[in-house]
């Protein structure tokens, strides 16, 4: 049994994860656990069979991010190991991913698996966890947050979720405009800040712009331009004193995806405008190079340009030009680089001319700019 204890205590150390030790009768004989942790719920102690046979495994997850596995020792032990992943657990944790259910429970399952083999020398048979709906037991712990209507709310259906991106993805607006409907309609969007619905509102539009984003991209949208259409939206949101409608926004960005993803089919199958895309991404150091980049692509410079214009109604100068203007936005803001550093960083050769530029596209000198948005 010290073995076993010692153990136990070891794997409480790597993991953070709590762990107790009941007999069969469901009285406590031992725990690990931080002091700070809360005990194991009674609540899902009730949920657990006491005569479970010997080297059997359960796994437990519930609605609220909380889950939990139970192995039954050998009989001359006679004893049921719980070890408990909870909120607080992840926190400590300080893994990202583990804020998300479906990870903290692969994380369990993982211990699981090696406390099981350290205790019977094999693998356990796992099967499907089983799931605890807690609804019910939210208003016992009295949060002064939770309302008796947050209870019985549901998020938006997950699947619902799935078919209206796919409908973004082939960016066809009527079909993504009935799916985003249905899933508005299948649930409620989460709370993501209390107390400040502001806040909130802002958090779900930017976590909505931000799968419209990867959506877009598996579309065949160029990434860059779905990140760099993703951040104006998000500085948009962040512009915002209010917000009357979450729906209407979510539709309204929705659809400008749809939409950009429309056109990016339109020429996204021509491998030479991707590559002429490509390269202008990677060269945004340097002075724009007709000649240098029809060399390395291995096309002639009219061919180049002709292609490109006719599949963008752009030339690849005035393309270029845009994104080096986006980037000097994003340095204005975020950055506090000089004016002048930006210009050497971009290939200019000197700063009127990125100032002559920046204020032909935006109609606003670089230092207006970062004055009015410079975080």
């Amino acid at each position: 049994m010290n073995q076993l204890l010692a153990l136990l205590k070891e794997l409480h150390l790597a993991s953070n994860i709590s762990i107790f030790v009941y007999d069969h009768e469901q009285k406590l004989v031992n725990q690990f656990k931080q002091t700070v942790s809360p005990s194991f719920p009674n609540r899902f102690l009730n949920k657990i069979d006491f005569s479970l046979t010997t080297g059997s495994v359960k796994i437990f997850n519930t609605s609220r991010n909380e889950c939990f596995s139970v192995i039954s020792l050998p009989e001359n032990n006679r004893k049921i190991l719980v070890l408990w992943c909870n909120v607080q657990t992840i926190a400590a944790l300080g893994y990202f991913r583990d804020s998300f259910p479906s990870i903290s429970l692969e994380r369990l399952i993982s211990y699981t698996k090696i406390l099981y083999f350290s205790l019977f020398q094999k693998l356990p048979v796992i099967e499907q966890p089983n799931f605890i709906s807690d609804f019910s037991f939210v208003a016992e712990e009295k949060d002064e947050h939770l309302t008796e209507t947050d209870v019985n709310i549901y998020h938006n259906s997950y699947y619902k979720e799935k078919l209206m991106l796919q409908a973004l993805e082939k960016g066809i607006l009527v079909e993504f405009r009935p799916r985003l409907a249905d899933f508005i309609n299948s649930g409620t969007f989460g709370k993501m800040a209390v107390g400040n619905e502001l806040r909130n509102s802002k958090n779900l539009l930017i976590a909505a712009t931000t799968l419209f984003t990867r959506a877009a991209i598996k579309g065949g949208m160029h990434p860059e331009s779905a990140y760099m259409l993703s951040d104006r939206c998000v500085q948009r949101i962040e512009r915002l004193n209010q917000i009357d409608s979450i729906v209407d926004l979510i539709q309204e960005i929705g659809e400008i995806f749809v939409k950009r993803v429309r056109a990016a089919q339109s020429f996204s199958n021509s491998s030479l405008i991707f590559l002429i895309q490509d390269y202008v991404f990677k060269n945004l150091a340097e002075p724009i190079n007709l000649t240098l980049m029809a060399k390395q692509l291995g096309y002639s410079k009219n061919y180049l340009c002709r292609s490109f214009k006719q599949a963008t109604n752009q030339t690849i100068v005035d393309y270029a030009n845009e994104q080096k203007i986006r980037e000097i936005q994003s340095q204005l803001i975020f950055s506090h680089k000089t004016v002048t550093e930006i210009a050497a960083m971009l290939g200019f050769y000197d700063q009127s001319y990125l100032t002559k530029l920046f204020k032909k596209y935006l109609h606003t000198t670089p230092t207006q700019f970062r004055k009015k948005y410079h975080i």
